[in-house]
């Protein structure tokens, strides 16, 4: 038995709520490869032989219909949540959207879950509903409502109050908390979505991103992300949250796209701006983000180490594991003319 592993969880049938995603996709095929059974919600049974060829049973659904819901949760032992609408300056998602999906349909899965006598939930926030001035960690505050809101991080936060309010009552829930999540996934068309960070990785080294803001943002590697919510299920407490952001995981995303290119062997770099310059470029609703204030250290994640023993890869890693995936599915050449 690996280190971390329920021996009593390795049979549980869990339901993969956001199974098409980059990070859902990662945990469904961990938890089979766990020993567990799965079952995943997806919209349309269309174009996913890749979940039937791992083992997985596929239930039709959408998190915005409450009893498609119940019917894909009926006989599950758990629940993994990480379905969400994503912002960013590449999303084409409206406030609509984000609020229908990410907080309403946050708490249609938490109440079908609960229904249904699933066990335990693992339920995915994300890092931009904490308050930046304050070191991330484990126990950091939520942000309050203000100016530099996004409709993504009102939607996420107002899920996020929904959901302790559940736990409050007794609903053993255990909380993820991801950044901007970049990695191998095994679809490439979902994990190269334009408002993903691996598209972003990806365009910054072929040098398709020329300019960019230059703020903190928190990256996420999918492989930590899926392994530290399969441990918070395995190992975890009801109501504890678990940072999947390594504490070196902080840059510029200029930086970031610089980084790749350097490992990847291109020539093309990002030009980091000061978000306060007369001519700062119109990134949308990012640009919020360059507006808060930022605390350093960045990122303390040891309380997630040490509860779930596990250390999440080191950035340069994470970042070479990238394009050695990018460059295996075609989507990056294998050497760069300089």
């Amino acid at each position: 038995m690996s280190p971390g592993k329920d021996k009593s969880t390795m049979a549980d049938q869990v339901l993969i709520v956001g199974a098409t995603g980059l990070a859902g996709a990662n945990i469904a095929l961990l938890a089979r490869e766990r020993g567990m059974n799965v079952r995943a919600l997806v919209r349309t049974e269309k174009d996913q032989e890749w979940l039937r060829d791992a083992g997985v049973e596929l239930a039709a659904g959408d998190i915005r219909d409450p009893a498609s819901l119940d019917r894909a949760m009926e006989g599950v032992d758990g629940v993994f949540h990480c379905a969400a609408v994503l912002g960013g300056t590449w999303s084409t998602v409206t406030p609509d959207e984000f609020w229908a999906v990410n907080h309403v349909g946050t708490l249609n899965v938490l109440d079908a879950a609960r229904k249904a006598g699933a066990k335990r939930t693992v339920s995915f926030d994300t890092v931009g509903i904490f308050d930046s001035s304050f070191t991330l960690n484990e126990r950091s505050p939520i942000t309050l409502s203000s100016e530099v809101d996004t409709p993504y991080v009102c939607s996420k936060r107002a899920a996020f109050y929904g959901s302790l309010y559940r736990a409050s009552l007794g609903q053993d829930i255990r909380f993820i908390s991801p950044g901007a999540i970049f990695g191998p996934g095994p679809v490439v068309d979902r994990v190269l979505v334009p408002a993903s960070f691996s598209s972003t990785l990806q365009q910054g080294i072929l040098g398709k991103i020329e300019e960019y803001l230059d703020f903190p943002m928190y990256f996420s590697y999918s492989l930590d992300v899926a392994e530290v919510a399969m441990r918070a299920y395995e190992r975890g407490e009801p109501g504890r949250r678990y940072l999947a952001v390594a504490n070196e995981g902080v840059s510029s995303i200029g930086k970031f796209c610089n980084r790749g290119a350097e490992l990847a062997g291109s020539p093309h770099r990002v030009r980091e701006i000061d978000p306060h310059a007369p001519d700062a470029p119109n990134i949308g609703t990012m640009g919020k983000f360059a507006l808060r204030k930022y605390a350093t250290p960045y990122v303390d994640n040891s309380a997630t180490v040490a509860a779930l023993g596990f250390q999440l890869t080191p950035r340069d890693e994470a970042i070479r594991a990238t394009i050695k995936w990018l460059r295996d599915v075609g989507q990056l050449p294998a050497k760069f003319d300089r």
